[in-house]
């Protein structure tokens, strides 16, 4: 059979209508990776929109190789933003065997920004209400309930795989005297978190302040009972690991002894030094609602007296000892499941706040080395 310019064509249109029926049949429409969007900083009537792959409703994929900044303009009120398939006119591909007259099909995307939603085939990257034409975009502060001028991220269709995402959790005892329990509070921790959720937590204990090895860490748990001051050069490293990104999880040792434990008084003069200023936890912080809803903090090892959480600039410091009811210990005798139950649940708030923390900062990271092109909605 002789392969004409019609055959050739028919060939290629029965593969892709194949590529298509199998990427609906086997992954359906959404996001299949990237396409993230956040608001720029600092804050404008911008938002930046990360690299990704789409499967559109007719199965067709849509490949965004770089990330771009893309202005929403002077609107205001309800904005989709939308991301749809295209193709291009047929144009030169740059030439085959020295052949300039083959002209090739390219596919496309294109990025809008609307006040309804299209009834044309796309796929919603984000959307959020606008309070004014000024108002600046903001990233919402909690996820499942996004305000006014902030992104809301909760109807995007995501299809592909998750991938398992490995959370090392350092424990530093501080003080001159190791606590192993906090240690081993850390790992039941960790292990209730690797058997419920899709994301691999690891504890390393006994971890040595020195900037070589803190880079792998995204949350490091400090513990102490006695008093103690870091070396100027311990303190440079946890503010540098704080700027790029970690967490620090600090409280003192509780199970010795009666009264408030000295580093307590050591871990808020560390706060202080590291520039944080700490305060108490507000009503709908990330802490109390994600992934798990608390009014107020859990109970810890300390069941007597006052005990509070406070919170600022990438460092929670607890005065209620998680670290000894993690391993099914309380001061006032062997805890409830309940009980027990809600600490762990605490203790994964604290983990994905610590997440979320890297991975803002990975992305703005990532936007600082491949820097921003500008698209204006006309």
């Amino acid at each position: 059979m002789a392969v004409t310019a019609e055959v050739w064509e028919e060939t290629h249109e029965y593969h892709r209508q194949q590529q298509q029926f199998h990427a609906l049949l086997n992954h359906g429409v959404g996001i299949v990776s990237g396409l993230e969007v956040i608001a720029s900083d600092p804050p404008d009537s911008s938002v930046y929109v990360q690299p990704g792959i789409a499967i559109d409703p007719s199965g067709r994929s849509i490949v965004m190789p770089q990330g771009l900044s893309f202005d929403l303009g002077a609107v205001e009120g309800p904005i989709y933003l939308i991301l749809s398939y295209g193709e291009s006119r047929p144009r030169a591909g740059g030439g085959y065997n020295g052949n300039e007259d083959i002209l090739y099909v390219h596919s496309e995307y294109s990025i809008e920004a609307r006040a309804t939603l299209p009834t044309r085939s796309h796929i919603e990257l984000a959307r959020l209400r606008k309070e004014n034409r000024a108002a600046p975009i903001l990233d919402a502060k909690n996820s499942a309930q996004p305000k006014v001028n902030e992104i809301d991220l909760r109807f995007r269709r995501e299809i592909g795989i998750k991938a398992t995402e490995i959370v090392t959790l350092g424990v530093v005892h501080l003080g001159g005297k190791k606590h192993p329990k906090h240690g081993q509070g850390a790992s039941y921790l960790a292990r209730a978190l690797r058997a419920s959720e899709s994301n691999r937590v690891w504890v390393d204990d006994d971890v040595t302040l020195t900037a070589s090895n803190l880079s792998s860490y995204t949350l490091l748990y400090l513990v102490g009972r006695d008093s103690f001051q870091l070396k100027q050069e311990e303190t440079d490293v946890l503010s540098g690991f704080l700027r790029e990104g970690g967490s620090l999880f600090m409280e003192s040792c509780h199970q010795e002894g009666e009264g408030t434990p000295a580093a307590d008084r050591s871990f808020t003069e560390l706060a202080s030094s590291l520039g944080v200023k700490l305060e108490d936890l507000p009503a709908g912080h990330a802490l109390l609602t994600d992934p798990h809803l608390f009014a107020v903090p859990p109970t810890g090892y300390e069941s007597k007296g006052s005990h509070k959480v406070r919170v600022g600039g990438g460092v929670v410091l607890s005065t209620h000892d998680y670290g000894c009811l993690w391993q099914a210990e309380q001061r006032s005798g062997p805890p409830s499941r309940e009980q027990i139950r809600a600490a762990l649940e605490w203790g994964s708030n604290i983990v994905a706040y610590a997440m979320a923390r890297r991975q803002k900062a990975r992305t703005e990271q990532r936007l600082a080395a491949t820097g921003q092109e500008l698209l204006m909605i006309q």
